[in-house]
C-alpha cells in the first residue's frame, strides 16, 4: 500500500527521489532523520510528523493546513536558542501506536498554503537541518540519497 501511494503521488515520489527518509503511519506521514540542534547546541535527529490528506485511495490531495509535528528536543538555532518563530507549542503528545511528538510547529508559506506535501516536507526539513549545518556542513535530512560518482 505504501509504495503504491509514493508511486502515485508525485510529492511523496519526489521526497522519495530526493532521499528522504519517510513511512505513512496510518494517516500520517513520519519523515525520520532530521537534524537538528538541541539546546547544549549538539547535533541530533528527530521526526516530522503530519496529517496525510488522500483524494483517492492512492493519491495524496494538498495538506489540510500549514502545521507540522515534530518528536526531538526543543529545536534551537546555532547559538542553542529555541527556534521560536516556529515552535507552536511543546506539548508532548502519542499520535499512534510507538509514535510520540513533542512540539508543534507553525510556519506558513506566503501564498498561505504549501501546495503538497514535497513543499510542506522540505520547507520544515529545511529550517531545522540548516542550523545544524551551520555547525557541521556534513549532517542531511536526506540520508537516502544517492551520492554523485
Amino acid at each position: 500500500m505504501q509504495q503504491q501511494l509514493i508511486s502515485h503521488s508525485p510529492d511523496l515520489k519526489r521526497l522519495e527521489d530526493e532521499g528522504y527518509e519517510f513511512e505513512i503511519n496510518g494517516g500520517l506521514i513520519v519523515v525520520h532523520h532530521i537534524p537538528y540542534v538541541t539546546p547544549a547546541k549538539e547535533i541530533k535527529y528527530g521526526k516530522l510528523v503530519c496529517a496525510l490528506t488522500l483524494v483517492a485511495p492512492n493519491r495524496t490531495g494538498r495538506p489540510p493546513d500549514h502545521t507540522i509535528y515534530f518528536s526531538g528536543e526543543t529545536p534551537c538555532n546555532a547559538d542553542g536558542a529555541a527556534l521560536i518563530a516556529i515552535i507552536n507549542n511543546s506539548n508532548q503528545q502519542q499520535l499512534a501506536e510507538g509514535l510520540v511528538v513533542n512540539h508543534y510547529f507553525s510556519s506558513k508559506p506566503t501564498s498561505g498554503q504549501y501546495v503538497d506535501y514535497y513543499e510542506k516536507i522540505r520547507t520544515y526539513s529545511e529550517i531545522l537541518s540548516a542550523q545544524a549545518r551551520s555547525i557541521n556542513c556534513t549532517v542531511t535530512s536526506k540520508p537516502k540519497a544517492k551520492k554523485a560518482a
